[in-house]
């Protein structure tokens, strides 16, 4: 009886016996499958958060797993509305990615979606590096039409098969309005000054003609878009002398000359300067000066001495009066006139 037990016992051993020999003997040989792992990092950004609207974004993903990547597929959030593959378009430009991203080797456009997943072709990549690539058409991705928080995704890298390498999930939200509208407002402003409200041409003499000494300027500063313009009048009509009933009569208004010593006449020239402004400075063409003895003569109507088609810094205008007299010009010690000078800005 008992011989009996112990044979039936020793059958009962064998399989189990026989089976642990052969994996002993297999295992070396046996390639058990591989389990997924987790994407040390993961980012989707959408270029735009604001509810129903149509967005570029960005993929990054860090693989923790060595495998041979051949696929990378997104699972978009829920209720966020997906183009064709065909739209999914990508680049590698860097757009502001996170510290340490690359390229992502191997990407292209989409090969296909399904539900909320987009598959995109891969290349191998390396384990620990941040890898990131761009979908690049606004038909791609349309934000879900409520404003939500938490809406969560994933991004699987794959090898071929597909077969899980790496998952990571991500999470985002809808709003309302992604955009902040900035506003502010700039006065207009118009400045204008004169270096000085006195011109002595000094003892007139029929040898020389006498220009001012000390120039006269007129500044203007202003953002008019549209310019600038100076204008001019004298009181006389020319250089009077109350004490001798004379004048020495400006010289043809409305015309430019040039006085030579001898010659009974007096005139206004211009010229011009400026710092910056978008403006250029045209002195009227009586006007010019530059040349000793050349302007334009003035009378009691104001008349224009420089135009400007922009704004204006530091914008400078040079008035050289200018006199010459004839052997027949009556002495007398108070010839005067009084020159008017003033500016407007064209906004």
């Amino acid at each position: 009886m008992l011989k009996q037990k112990l044979k039936l016992t020793t059958s009962r051993l064998a399989p189990s016996l026989i089976a642990a020999l052969l994996i002993q003997l297999l295992a070396p040989f046996m390639v058990l499958p591989a389990h997924a792992g987790t994407l040390s990092q993961v980012l989707v950004r959408f270029d735009r958060m604001k509810i129903s609207t149509g967005t570029t974004g960005t993929v990054c993903a860090k693989p923790a797993t060595a495998g041979t990547e051949a696929t990378v597929k997104v699972s978009f959030p829920a209720s966020y509305t997906l183009g064709l593959a065909a739209t999914f378009t990508v680049s590698t430009t860097n757009l502001a990615w996170p510290t340490g991203g690359t390229a992502w080797p191997g990407i292209g456009t989409a090969t296909a979606v399904s539900g909320q997943d987009v598959t995109f072709p891969s290349t191998d990549l390396t384990v620990g590096t941040l890898y990131c690539f761009n979908w690049t058409s606004t038909s791609a991705v349309t934000v879900k039409s409520t404003a939500t928080s938490s809406n969560a995704g994933s991004v699987t890298t794959e090898a071929t098969g597909p077969a899980t390498i790496d998952s990571g999930s991500f999470s985002t939200a809808s709003i309302s309005d992604d955009q902040i509208t900035v506003t502010a407002s700039v006065n207009q402003t118009f400045s204008f000054a004169l270096s000085g409200n006195s011109d002595a041409l000094g003892t007139l003499s029929t040898g020389a003609v006498s220009s001012s000494p000390t120039p006269r300027t007129a500044t203007v500063n202003t953002n008019a878009k549209n310019g600038w313009q100076a204008w001019a009048k004298d009181s006389n009509t020319g250089l009077n002398s109350a004490a001798a009933g004379s004048t020495i009569a400006s010289t043809t208004p409305g015309t430019n000359s040039t006085l030579t010593a001898g010659t009974e006449g007096y005139n206004t020239g211009v010229t011009s300067s400026q710092t910056g402004g978008s403006g250029t400075i045209a002195v009227a063409t009586p006007f010019v000066g530059g040349t000793a003895g050349r302007g334009g003569g003035l009378n009691t109507s104001l008349a224009t001495i420089a135009t400007s088609n922009g704004t204006a810094d530091n914008a400078v205008l040079t008035l050289t009066n200018n006199a010459a007299i004839g052997s027949t010009t009556a002495a007398a010690s108070d010839y005067t006139d009084v020159i008017t000078v003033v500016a407007g800005g064209l906004f």
